[in-house]
């Protein structure tokens, strides 16, 4: 028997201005409100959508199994902090729990009982009580530059070639205001070796892009940008080039190259994975989203950011004692994987799974 929709319980009052972006939760109900400056982003909420069949929206407080807040947290502390506030004391009074998106670069602690929290980054060593850790919402990107068309690499013996297009270089200025910035964490990494995964995920990309480019054991294709280009503000040139420039440097390589962002993910990690290619993932005491039911290690290859001076030598290890078999079973199950838990159509069956199951447990 097919379980009802949860029915998230948001009042009409507790809507802002057109101009505010609400969760991505809202867009099957609301619309899409992505506009020219997040193409890409009105593109892939448009192409695909959260599965309605698992949840609702409802203005009945009676009928309602949860409130959800309807714009981020880092949006409504800084705007409107009444209106959190607000649903705070409504979900209380009904003795519902929260649901809070809770997503983006930036986290802000939240200290509400009866929480549900949806996060993108944090660090493994750090837990979150009522945290979900879900997946960056990313685009399909086998359907959008390929034509869905999943074409298996073979695997090459000698030398692995590792691909990496994007951003991974700051100005001498840029740099010395990180490491200011970044200076208590650092003097903490000293001690306690997993403060050093804080560091900005741009240094990383630098380190690992230096490591890799000065090694015989790997042959590195790359394509480095002097800014982030996934926004219309930022990118420099056409975006659907530098687009397309990513797509073939990830599908011309034995492996892609995916280093944390400046939240402690990455949208890239799903990109690859749309793409039916294998990541090397520099593991940044990252939290995996449905990593209780999704083996990373089945399609990834994973190393710590402790081992990063090894990168080379684990790359050309692993590439080496992989059968050909092997290694074109893990593009499908990257593909796969994409597909059944991370593309924004199947996400909302995992995370209401993790909803249930912690009410499960509250109760």
């Amino acid at each position: 028997m097919t379980a009802p929709p949860l029915k998230l319980y948001v009042n009409p009052s507790w809507r802002q201005p057109p101009h505010w972006l609400y969760t991505p939760l809202l867009y099957p109900f609301w619309g899409n409100p992505t506009g020219d400056m997040s193409l890409f982003a009105k593109e892939m909420f448009d192409a695909h959508h959260f599965d309605t069949s698992l949840y609702t929206v409802t203005n009945d407080i009676k009928s309602a199994d949860m409130v959800l807040v309807p714009y981020r947290h880092v949006l409504i502390i800084q705007r409107r902090p009444e209106v959190l506030d607000w649903c705070v004391q409504t979900a209380q009074e009904a003795g519902l729990p929260l649901l809070i998106d809770g997503a983006g670069d930036v986290e802000y602690k939240i200290d509400i009982p009866n929480v549900n929290i949806l996060r993108y980054g944090g660090y493994s060593f750090m837990p979150e009580k009522g945290r979900i850790q879900v997946p960056p919402a990313s685009d399909d990107l086998l359907e959008r530059c390929c034509g869905g068309l999943l074409l298996i690499r073979k695997k090459k013996e000698g030398t692995p070639t590792v691909g990496f297009a994007g951003w991974a270089k700051l100005t001498p200025v840029q740099k010395l205001r990180t490491i200011v910035k970044e200076l208590p964490v650092r003097l903490r990494g000293v001690v306690d070796s997993r403060y050093r995964a804080m560091t900005k995920g741009v240094l990383w990309r630098a380190r690992a892009i230096r490591i890799l480019e000065h090694s015989p054991l790997v042959e590195l294709n790359l394509k480095m940008r002097r800014s982030f280009s996934g926004s219309a503000r930022t990118a420099e040139g056409d975006m659907r080039s530098l687009r397309q420039d990513l797509v073939d440097t990830i599908l011309q390589s034995d492996y892609a190259l995916d280093v944390r962002g400046d939240a402690n993910d990455s949208t890239r990690l799903f990109e690859i994975l749309s793409l039916g290619r294998i990541p090397v993932i520099v593991d940044t005491e990252r939290n995996f989203p449905f990593s209780d039911t999704v083996d990373y290690r089945g399609f990834c290859v994973i190393v710590d950011f402790r081992d990063i001076k090894r990168l080379p030598e684990i790359i050309a290890g692993f590439h080496k004692n992989i059968s050909p078999k092997k290694y074109e079973e893990m593009q499908r199950k990257a593909r796969e994987a994409f597909v059944q838990y991370f593309r924004i159509d199947a996400q909302m069956r995992h995370i209401v799974r993790q909803l249930v199951d912690v009410r499960k447990v509250r109760r």
